[in-house]
């Protein structure tokens, strides 16, 4: 090896080292097997994490649990196993998202309703005072709309800024998603 690619090495493993030397050992899931297996979708894997006593609540990488991290990619067996487990459905992300709103936006109804049987808040709001009910507007996902609105979702809720879902609705051109709000009772 030539000099330079050395010291670049031995710049880029400094950082390990100092862990290292602090007892603790380099993990780039941040000490979570299991929320990295539940993001590859790996069900049998989530499962044997469990069995060996990882916590179904962990928290990794900007804050998301495994809940969320399935909610996001839509692996609703995983949730349900998760749920099972006593996955806490109240934790949110850095940005103040939770599970539910991520089942929400992505129109994932199968695993909202799995949330919302866990008791799920769904009027939780994130940083910007949205729910998920606002996020399924935006989507224009009206079968999540109105799974939310029979779970008691707030139709005349609003965010930071004084938007309600119907505004999210209208915003985006859900026609749809806009006349199953009007007819449960939302207004601007």
């Amino acid at each position: 090896m030539t000099r330079v690619v050395r010291l670049t090495l031995a710049c880029a493993l400094l950082p390990l080292f100092a862990i290292a030397a602090r007892g603790q050992l380099f993990d780039p899931f941040q000490g979570n097997a299991l929320i990295a297996m539940a993001k590859a979708g790996n069900y049998a894997a989530v499962e044997e994490r469990l069995n060996e006593g990882d916590s179904p609540n962990s928290i990794g990488e900007n804050g998301v649990s495994a809940l969320i991290v399935v909610s996001q990619t839509g692996r609703c067996d995983i949730a349900v196993l998760l749920l099972k487990r006593q996955a806490r459905t109240d934790i949110k992300d850095r940005e103040g998202n939770t599970a539910l709103m991520y089942a929400a936006q992505r129109g994932n109804l199968p695993c909202l309703e799995a949330l919302i049987a866990a008791r799920a808040d769904v009027n939780a709001i994130n940083r910007q005072g949205e729910t998920a009910l606002m996020k399924a507007a935006r989507s224009g996902k009206v079968d999540v709309i109105k799974a939310l609105i029979q779970a008691k979702a707030d139709v005349t809720a609003t965010d930071f800024s004084g938007a309600t879902a119907l505004s999210y609705a209208e915003g985006a051109r859900q026609g749809q998603a806009a006349e199953a709000l009007r007819a449960a009772g939302a207004r601007k």
